[in-house]
């Protein structure tokens, strides 16, 4: 018997991915993560839809099972939801905390600041759990910061592909287009533009 969640904060069977293509409009060049392993190996992640099962590339903690991830934007953005894939063997993470707009958080201060939402993680190897934002907390995002504060057991955290929901605009321009791409769907280590369119993606 198929097991029943009623858990509000994300939804099952997000099986047509084209709706986040928000990844394409990442400068994964700029990505950056605390306490990973193999410095820009991060950057790899926010793969395509159709590579989130590709095993070569993935981002894995080093000192300890902590991650932090900061992905800025080059225009305003709003994020609707997020799927992470993650490791087996216990290594996906079990918690994701986010904070908005803030690029100096690091592993002295972050627990300083006040979270904007946080989610419980399922383990999930195909994609298919959407975690939902607060529709009026993540609006008009530059900057967004992800902590993966524990796994499953594993004494490392491993992330394979994260995807994100969501509408990208640029300030450039005054016309703004909205375009429709899919139907609507259920949501160093730790030591040491797009051009005047809107996209909605939902």
């Amino acid at each position: 018997m198929a097991h029943q969640c009623n858990d509000s904060s994300h939804s099952h069977g997000v099986d047509d991915g084209i709706e986040y293509s928000l990844n394409r409009y990442l400068d994964t060049g700029t990505i950056t993560c605390l306490n990973e392993k193999v410095k820009g190996s991060v950057q790899h992640i926010f793969k395509s839809w159709e590579d989130r099962h590709e095993l070569k590339h993935f981002v894995e903690s080093c000192d300890d099972e902590e991650l932090i991830i900061n992905i800025p934007f080059g225009a305003v953005t709003q994020i609707k939801s997020i799927i992470i894939i993650g490791g087996d063997g216990g290594s996906s993470p079990n918690k994701m905390k986010a904070y908005i707009n803030n690029s100096n958080i690091d592993f002295g201060n972050i627990r300083s600041y006040a979270c904007t939402q946080e989610w419980n993680l399922h383990e999930d190897f195909e994609g298919q759990i959407g975690y939902s934002t607060k529709p009026t907390k993540f609006n008009n995002i530059n900057h967004l910061t992800l902590y993966f504060p524990s796994n499953f057991g594993s004494p490392t955290t491993k992330i394979f592909f994260i995807a994100l929901k969501g509408v990208y605009t640029s300030a450039k321009r005054e016309i703004v287009n909205t375009v429709y791409e899919s139907k609507p769907q259920l949501q160093d280590h730790k030591s040491d533009i797009f051009n005047g369119v809107s996209h909605d993606l939902s």
